[in-house]
């Protein structure tokens, strides 16, 4: 059966997370996050959890064994929507060898997001560690300050969002994902998206470019 395989990339914090799961929504695809799957595994993979916190890669293996059972549940047979990965060309050349098939319909989409709008958008963040619940100081405050609304726990910053960490992920993001796009690139693969436009813009921009490359259908076809 060939698959609907697209790939969302670009800096932390350029928003793919969001258009990965807007998208993920409009075509009833899964939407996979190698973030949230770490998360999800973090106290079984303790001796990872020190990089994680750092904002450093952990291993290639790990994330391929993380992803390929994931890819083997019943929802991502169709197709699936992969958010932060490859991060790597060690991870590129693994997707490509052993779980992409001749037939799939694939598509990378890098969010493209300047530094500097990267630490605005990130030094803001600030999440719930009861229930999960997602803030930002700018674009969505809580109505108590630093108390979350739901259950009214402090709020707290992520650790890989300090601001030294920030500087070490987009260097990372540089140094890593270079090769990757020039691969994307050349296989024919590759769309660049303005991700500094709001939410909705970014969204229609993405899907305009995936219904006139003859990935989805129009948007009146879409269930």
């Amino acid at each position: 059966m060939a698959r609907l395989v697209l790939f969302f990339f670009g800096p932390p914090g350029s928003g793919k997370g969001t258009q990965s799961a807007n998208l993920s929504q409009q075509l009833g695809l899964p939407a996979i996050s190698t973030g949230n799957l770490l998360r999800q595994h973090y106290q079984s993979i303790g001796e990872h959890n020190a990089a994680m916190n750092e904002g450093q890669l952990v291993s290639d293996d790990l994330i391929n064994k993380l992803l390929v059972e994931r890819l083997n549940q019943p929802d991502a047979q169709s197709g699936f929507i992969l958010d932060g990965y490859p991060r790597n060309k060690t991870q590129f050349d693994y997707f490509y060898n052993n779980i992409i098939n001749p037939d799939d319909k694939i598509c990378a989409i890098e969010i493209s997001v300047s530094d500097q709008e990267v630490q605005h958008r990130i030094a803001g963040r600030r999440f719930c560690p009861k229930c999960g619940a997602g803030y930002h100081l700018t674009y969505k405050p809580s109505l108590q300050a630093d108390r979350c609304d739901d259950c009214q726990t402090r709020l707290e910053q992520r650790p890989d969002d300090s601001p030294e960490t920030i500087q070490e992920r987009l260097a990372l993001y540089r140094r890593t994902m270079g090769p990757l796009v020039v691969s994307w690139w050349q296989l024919g693969e590759l769309i660049i998206i303005n991700g500094e436009k709001n939410i909705d813009s970014v969204y229609h921009d993405i899907l305009s470019v995936l219904q006139e490359r003859g990935l989805v259908p129009p948007k009146s076809e879409i269930v």
